[in-house]
């Protein structure tokens, strides 16, 4: 599998565009995100830009791409350890805390309006994105269902998407707190709330 845009050491212009592009959704919300203050942020003219994106739309569908890409690599790490289900989901709620940390802007790319009303071969992407996350998941819980870690009552589904709101939810703390508190102890906290109600 390809390494992803976040993960390469080499700087290249297309990572500079999109570390860029990140750091400028982060300060000003997805609205202000706009070729020309990208072009700006960056250092060139704005035809520069366009020959490595036609559009503000190429740009996050290209970061979306990407972020799946890197959530499938964080999974197929974590699947194949040796680890139980209940510290593989405690490893995958670190890793993704870690990463939206690294890079905010990413989170309110994945929570705009402007994705969810806007065009729609975004939210497919979008959702696409979604169904991998919790399909990764639910596998875990499903395993542990096997082991005896988690009920065997369980909607795996549903814990599923309630650990991504975990993330959501831990992120949206930190945030509203300026980032002055811990991102990965917040998850932590909210997870221990969520492994108590699904062992057995």
């Amino acid at each position: 599998m390809k390494e992803t845009i976040f993960a390469i050491s080499k700087e290249t212009r297309k990572k500079e565009i999109i570390e860029t592009t990140l750091k400028i959704v982060d300060k000003y919300g997805i609205k202000g995100m706009t070729v020309a203050r990208i072009a700006k942020e960056v250092g060139f003219a704005e035809s520069a830009l366009y020959r490595h994106f036609h559009s503000k739309k190429e740009i996050i569908e290209f970061i979306l791409e990407e972020a799946a890409t890197a959530a499938q690599l964080q999974f197929k790490e974590i699947i194949d350890s040796e680890d139980d289900s209940i510290n593989k989901l405690k490893s995958l709620l670190k890793i993704h805390l870690e990463f939206l940390e690294a890079f905010p802007g990413l989170f309110k790319i994945i929570y705009s309006d402007e994705i969810h009303i806007g065009e729609k071969s975004l939210l497919n992407k979008l959702d696409s994105l979604i169904n991998d996350l919790t399909g990764s998941i639910k596998k875990i819980i499903d395993k542990g269902k096997t082991t005896d870690k988690f009920r065997s009552d369980l909607n795996s589904t549903i814990a599923a998407v309630h650990f991504l709101g975990i993330v959501q939810t831990s992120f949206s703390y930190w945030t509203i707190k300026n980032r002055e508190i811990s991102l990965s102890q917040t998850g932590d906290h909210l997870l221990s709330q969520l492994l108590a109600g699904i062992k057995p």
